[in-house]
């Protein structure tokens, strides 16, 4: 017996809409908190995981055939949770602004010139930061985020096994054809 859920992409749309929100909250959370937001920053973070996980599954399991406004712009949610980190890291003192402005530039200039799959390492960035932060200043906070890595993996891992990864060595391979010269573009994992 299957579960049939019916009209599940505008609670779906919901949860991207509110991860694209958390970004902008952890922005704040760095100007009005700094320093002492760090396990906030950490939980929203964790939350924001959260949406990503389920928003997919949910807009999967609408029988409607149509992609969302919103669900095609689900990549733009994420981008903006790690800016929201990035940024976070800035204002609190934990990363140099000129740091903070080199990644930002680096993860835009990929995402907007070229494709959003080679800008994955430098947008996994800020979390890798924080999480850095994290062990050293809220341990407890630091092995949350962890914890919540490792169970998404165990649960996703045959998605990141033939989806994402594939995805990236596509898009890194689109970098140059077989003679060594640059290729057509790959913008959003399309030639």
């Amino acid at each position: 017996m299957s579960l049939r859920l019916g009209h599940t992409k505008p609670v779906a749309d919901l949860l991207t809409v509110s991860r694209a929100f958390l970004g902008f909250c952890l922005a704040g959370l760095g100007l009005v908190r700094g320093v002492d937001a760090l396990p906030t920053a950490v939980l929203t973070v964790i939350l924001s995981w959260l949406t990503d996980l389920l928003d997919g599954p949910l807009a999967r399991c609408d029988p409607g055939p149509r992609i969302t406004w919103v669900g095609e712009h689900d990549a733009e949610a994420d981008l903006a949770v790690s800016l929201g980190v990035a940024a976070y890291l800035v204002l609190s003192g934990y990363m140099v602004a000129w740091l903070g402005a080199v990644l930002v530039l680096l993860t835009l200039g990929l995402w907007i010139l070229h494709s959003h799959q080679l800008a994955w390492p430098f947008y996994a960035l800020p979390y890798v930061l924080l999480g850095g932060v994290a062990f050293r200043e809220a341990p407890l906070f630091g092995w949350l985020a962890v914890g919540y890595l490792l169970i998404t993996l165990a649960v996703r891992w045959k998605r990141l096994r033939d989806e994402f990864l594939p995805d990236f060595f596509r898009a890194v391979g689109s970098l140059y054809g077989e003679n060594g010269r640059r290729i057509a573009d790959t913008h959003n994992g399309r030639p």
